[in-house]
């Protein structure tokens, strides 16, 4: 077996830190919230009925492998999908593409998501 130039063992642990990240339904629910945009700490509590700590718990997870970027307002965070680069972020809509497929109930909390998105980019939390 030959030995791996250091970026392809980069690649490689990169694609690992994204299916480890996938490998959770919390955290693939929240990816897929996320999906619609723009979401608070406190959107994403009341669209998964979840703790605010589990909630937190999983959105730290899923920034430590680089999929959600978080920015703070205040008191508040809030978290998006990370910029990702062109083979990690078409491993991730596989990913949410697979999940529509599986249960079209998916894409329409995706859709809440989104309309939720909206809503809190014309009224911030306070």
């Amino acid at each position: 077996m030959t030995t791996l130039a250091p970026a392809t063992r980069s690649a490689l642990r990169g694609i690992a830190a994204l299916h480890e990240a996938c490998g959770d339904p919390a955290r693939l629910r929240l990816l897929n919230l996320l999906a619609g945009g723009e979401l608070c700490v406190c959107d994403l509590v009341e669209l998964t009925g979840e703790s605010q700590p589990f909630v937190s718990r999983h959105l730290a997870r899923l920034r430590e492998a680089g999929l959600v970027s978080v920015e703070r307002r205040g008191k508040f965070a809030y978290y998006q999908l990370a910029e990702l680069g062109s083979h990690a972020q078409r491993q991730l809509d596989a990913v949410l593409d697979s999940l529509h497929a599986a249960d079209p109930r998916l894409r329409r909390e995706r859709d809440a998501a989104a309309t939720s998105a909206a809503k809190r980019g014309a009224t911030p939390c306070r």
